[in-house]
């Protein structure tokens, strides 16, 4: 699973949005969370949270980052 980069994963109230190498992401408005050792998720409760600009930002250096290991 070297080439992923996010998964998506629905619980009853919410949906993960996680990021498979989420420790190397930066984060400067403190979306993700998570305790393991390179997995991190951000907790969306509706689909607003999608156009934050924030999250868009970690997305897009995940798939930068990605690529460029791939690379």
């Amino acid at each position: 699973m070297t080439e992923h980069y996010a998964y998506i994963a629905v619980q009853n109230s919410h949906i993960n949005l996680g990021f498979y190498h989420g420790t190397s992401l930066s984060d400067p408005a403190r979306l993700l969370d998570g305790n393991g050792k390179k997995l991190r998720h951000v907790r969306l409760r509706d689909v607003s949270g999608t156009n934050n600009p924030e999250l868009i930002a970690l997305l897009r250096e995940a798939i930068a980052q990605r690529q460029a290991s791939l690379a």
